[in-house]
C-alpha cells in the first residue's frame, strides 16, 4: 500500500519539464486573452469613485463580498502590475513571482466578480510559483538563444521513465476534481439532467439578444437553432436537450481517465477539444480563456519523454 501512489503516480522533485514549460505558454496566452477582452469592457474603471463606478456601488453593498475595496490608485496599480505579470508567464521572465501576482489577482478579482472560471485560472499559476526551470524551453530566452526556429522549437530531451514533478502532478490532480466535481453535480441535479437547464440558458440568451454589446458575437446560433432549442415551448425544448445534458456527464467523466493513459490520451484530447468548444460556443467571451487553458492542460498528462517524441514528431 505504501507504494502504490509512487505506482500509479511517480512524483519526484519540482523541476518543470518540456510539457510544464509548453502549458506556461497556452496559459498566458489564455490570460492575455481574458485581460484584453477584461480592459476593453471598462475593467480599468471598475473601481473609481469620481463618478462611482456601478460594479464598486454594488459591491460595497454585497453582504456576501469579502471586502478587500481598494482606493482607485491601488487598483489601477495592481491592474498594470498584473498585466505585467501576465506578459513575464507568457515570455518566462521572472516566472515565480509573475504567476504569483497573477495568481493573486486572480483571488482578488473573485471578490468582484465571481466567476469561477477566473479562480481556475489563477489555480493553474499556482504551480509555476514553485516551479524550477519553467523558462528552460519556449521562453524569451529560450528564443534569443536558439539558432533557428527548429531548435526553439525542440525541446530538451528527457530519459524514458522520468517522472512528473509535483508541480505538473499538481495540475492533473487539480483537472481529475474539475471533471468530476462537475460530473458529481450535473448528475446529481435534476434540472439539469432533465434538459431544462440549459433550456433555460439558451431561452434567456435568445430573449436578451437584441441588448447585448456586439450582440452577433455574444449569441450567434441561427435562427432555426434557435427556434428548436431556445424559444419552443419550454418543455419541448428542454426534452431536446435532454440527451445532449446526459452526453456532457459522460464525457466529463470519462476525460481524466482518458487522458491518463497514453494509448487512449488521443481519444481524450479529441474529445476534451469538441467539449470546450460545445462549451464555449455558449458564452465565448467568457469561457474562451478557460477552453485555453483547460485544454492546455492535457499536455501535462503525458509521459515526459511522450511528450517530448510528440513535439518532435510535429516538428
Amino acid at each position: 500500500m505504501h507504494d502504490l501512489l509512487p505506482a500509479v503516480l511517480p512524483v519526484h522533485g519540482t523541476a518543470a519539464g518540456p510539457s510544464l514549460c509548453s502549458f506556461r505558454l497556452v496559459l498566458g496566452v489564455a490570460l492575455l486573452w481574458k485581460i484584453t477582452a477584461d480592459h476593453v469592457f471598462g475593467m480599468a474603471r471598475f473601481f473609481d469613485l469620481n463618478p462611482k463606478s456601478l460594479l464598486r456601488w454594488r459591491y460595497e453593498r454585497d453582504e456576501m463580498a469579502v471586502k478587500l475595496l481598494l482606493s482607485p490608485t491601488a487598483f489601477k496599480v495592481f491592474y498594470t502590475a498584473r498585466a505585467v505579470a501576465v506578459l513575464c508567464l507568457l515570455a518566462g521572465v521572472l516566472t515565480p513571482l509573475a504567476a504569483g501576482v497573477v495568481a493573486a489577482w486572480c483571488m482578488f478579482e473573485f471578490t468582484f466578480d465571481r466567476k469561477f472560471n477566473t479562480v481556475f485560472l489563477g489555480m493553474m499559476c499556482l504551480p509555476f510559483v514553485f516551479a524550477t526551470g519553467a523558462d528552460a524551453y519556449l521562453s524569451l530566452q529560450s528564443l534569443l538563444d536558439a539558432s533557428s526556429v527548429t531548435a526553439f522549437l525542440e525541446p530538451p530531451p528527457v530519459p524514458h521513465g522520468a517522472a512528473f514533478s509535483w508541480p505538473q502532478a499538481a495540475v492533473v490532480v487539480v483537472m481529475f476534481q474539475v471533471y468530476w466535481s462537475s460530473t458529481w453535480f450535473k448528475a446529481a441535479s435534476r434540472q439539469f439532467t432533465s434538459g431544462d437547464a440549459l433550456q433555460k440558458t439558451f431561452e434567456q440568451l435568445a430573449s436578451v439578444r437584441a441588448e447585448l454589446p456586439d450582440g452577433p458575437r455574444d449569441y450567434y446560433f441561427p435562427d432555426w437553432f434557435t427556434r428548436r432549442f431556445a424559444t419552443a415551448a419550454p418543455a419541448v425544448a428542454a426534452r431536446r436537450w435532454r440527451v445532449p445534458s446526459l452526453v456532457t456527464i459522460a464525457v466529463e467523466a470519462a476525460l481524466p481517465l482518458l487522458l491518463a493513459f497514453p494509448v487512449t490520451w488521443p481519444a481524450g484530447v479529441l474529445l476534451g477539444l469538441l467539449t470546450h468548444a460545445a462549451f464555449t460556443a455558449i458564452l465565448p467571451k467568457r469561457l474562451i480563456p478557460f477552453g485555453l487553458a483547460a485544454v492546455g492542460t492535457y499536455l501535462l498528462f503525458l509521459p515526459q519523454h511522450a511528450f517530448v517524441d510528440l513535439i518532435e514528431g510535429l516538428i
